[in-house]
């Protein structure tokens, strides 16, 4: 790619971070992408370029929307916690108290704590979830409901890669009446001025970028379908057929795991709400103890899905362990995305970063992003 495709501002002091992000095209196999900076609430860097729609010939635009993958669950998590902090949600409490159903199979001890962070053993169902179950919330929720944990709620925690969303964003929907996509819309993405989608209108589904799939990121005929790691990944089999990423008819159900539809400056503005304790713009999202609350860590340590390190917060992922290295800090928060979308928060640095690529990679850490999020924290200790 020339860099002459790559559009936006940087401010002068982080000059460095858009030398990064052109490098990514020109070096780095970069396809399209866009990535957003603030500090203490300002936007520094809003940038982007390559192709949206390589076999169209597409071009990435100002506004150019794409699944985010896992990047997701950060927005949910941030529905979630507005919750708590109208006093409407309490991570302590069992799960029971608000989705009475919820309780079956052993399960009514679980914590919507437990639940959020990865620990209540329900990281695949016993049979694969389909499309068709999706698009029938109340069918959908019994099949949750009825599902016995993989293993002693509290006593481990795994990666909940598809169900996590599908079970909080059922206990908001319990709470609140409304499900994970309208609430998204009418409480975070709409007072924000940003477009994010889960359950995306037709109108915008036509446009979102392509996805450009890494032959290493395909299973391999060494994956075990019966492990953990397969099962739960590949919780929603249909998800993972060619062209899913950009089917309108898929868009459109609410899948709060992995099928927002956004981008970078979308999510940047909404870790800078919560780095600046919870207000932007005049748009107060949450409290400061709240957001304290919701970020800070849960759980640490081995993963039983993931098969390494991992530690999570409620609904966020914490920086603490190698899969999600973004800061040194510990009260630095967010969530990667399948591929190499990444978008977080460092509070203590007044920090909000988000990438959102097209390009796939196959490693959970890409290193495109950590070449910015490297450079941005230079340019902070400058």
């Amino acid at each position: 790619m020339e860099d002459v495709t790559v559009q936006g501002f940087a401010a002068p002091e982080f000059d460095a971070v858009a030398r990064e992000f052109r490098a990514n095209f020109a070096v780095r196999g970069e396809v399209g992408a866009a990535l957003a900076v603030q500090v203490r609430g300002r936007p520094v860097v809003d940038m982007w370029g390559g192709l949206a729609a390589p076999a169209a010939g597409r071009r990435w635009e100002h506004d150019t929307v794409q699944v985010v993958w896992s990047a997701t669950k950060g927005l949910v998590a941030t529905c979630l916690a507005m919750l708590a902090d109208r006093g409407r949600l309490d991570y302590a409490s069992p799960v029971c108290r608000y989705w009475p159903e919820f309780a079956a199979a052993g399960k009514q001890r679980v914590t919507v704590g437990q639940l959020l962070s990865h620990q209540a053993g329900l990281a695949y169902l016993d049979a694969p979830i389909t499309l068709a179950d999706v698009a029938v919330p109340d069918a959908l929720s019994d099949l949750l409901a009825a599902q016995r944990p993989h293993w002693e709620p509290g006593t481990a925690h795994g990666y909940h890669a598809v169900t996590w969303g599908f079970y909080a964003g059922e206990l908001l929907r319990r709470i609140d009446g409304r499900t994970v996509g309208a609430f998204l819309s009418d409480e975070v993405a709409g007072p924000l001025g940003v477009s994010a989608y889960i359950g995306t209108p037709p109108e915008v589904a036509v446009g979102v970028a392509t996805i450009v799939p890494s032959a290493a990121a395909e299973p391999s005929a060494a994956w075990d379908p019966d492990s953990d790691l397969v099962r739960a990944m590949f919780a929603l089999p249909e998800l993972a057929a060619p062209g899913a990423d950009h089917d309108p008819g898929v868009l459109a159900l609410e899948i709060p795991s992995g099928c927002g539809v956004t981008n970078a400056r979308a999510l940047s503005r909404v870790y800078a709400a919560l780095a600046e304790g919870g207000t932007l713009d005049g748009v107060r999202l949450l409290s400061p103890d709240t957001v304290k609350t919701a970020t800070a860590a849960a759980v640490e340590g081995p993963d039983r899905i993931l098969g390494e390190l991992t530690s999570f917060a409620q609904g966020f992922m914490k920086p603490a362990t190698s899969f999600f290295q973004v800061s040194r800090d510990p009260q630095a928060f967010g969530h990667p995305g399948a591929g190499g979308t990444l978008a977080f928060a460092d509070p203590a640095a007044g920090l909000s970063l988000a990438y959102v690529t097209n390009s796939q990679s196959a490693s959970h850490t890409d290193w495109r992003a950590m070449s910015l999020v490297a450079a941005a924290y230079r340019a902070l200790e400058a």
